[in-house]
């Protein structure tokens, strides 16, 4: 299980590293869709980067929570993947998806970090992220870092 997890957390870290680098920080890494897209990259990178670490983390996330929480696992990963497949973010039936995948996957990660026992993980987090936001702006990217770091830390103290 290890390996699925540092797997998707490399994958996912790669894609972040790469958007960043060649569309600078995005006001959301949804936006890198459309930013690869403008710069004539292969915007499918995003949809790829979404689904694909979700789902080596899903087995992970869901053997490493208690009974009761693996539904959240199961929603964030799941919330996650919706967010790839509808990546058209500004196009009003995919927007319903991609918003919706959105909200549930952040919700479920920081409901599933709190109610595991992590609560400090978001207050942590979170903070930070605000102050980052201060300096960069795109307030929107940086919280969205905030849940990642959330989701693959809690992960990770329950897997050591």
């Amino acid at each position: 299980m290890i390996y699925l997890y540092l797997i998707s957390l490399i994958f996912l870290t790669m894609y972040i590293v790469y958007a960043v680098r060649v569309c600078g920080v995005p006001w959301s890494l949804s936006d890198t869709y459309y930013q690869l897209k403008k710069r004539n990259r292969p915007a499918w990178l995003f949809q790829v980067a979404m689904i694909v670490p979700a789902m080596l983390l899903m087995p992970v996330w869901i053997e490493c929570s208690s009974e009761n929480l693996q539904y959240l696992a199961f929603l964030a990963c799941g919330g996650l993947m919706f967010v790839g497949t509808a990546p058209l973010f500004k196009e009003e039936f995919q927007s319903k998806v991609h918003y919706t995948g959105t909200v549930i996957a952040g919700l479920a990660t920081i409901l599933w970090v709190c109610f595991s026992g992590m609560w400090y993980l978001p207050t942590v987090t979170f903070p930070i992220a605000g102050i980052i936001m201060l300096k960069y702006r795109k307030w929107l990217f940086w919280a969205e870092m905030a849940a990642f770091i959330c989701a693959y830390v809690g992960l990770l103290i329950v897997l050591i």
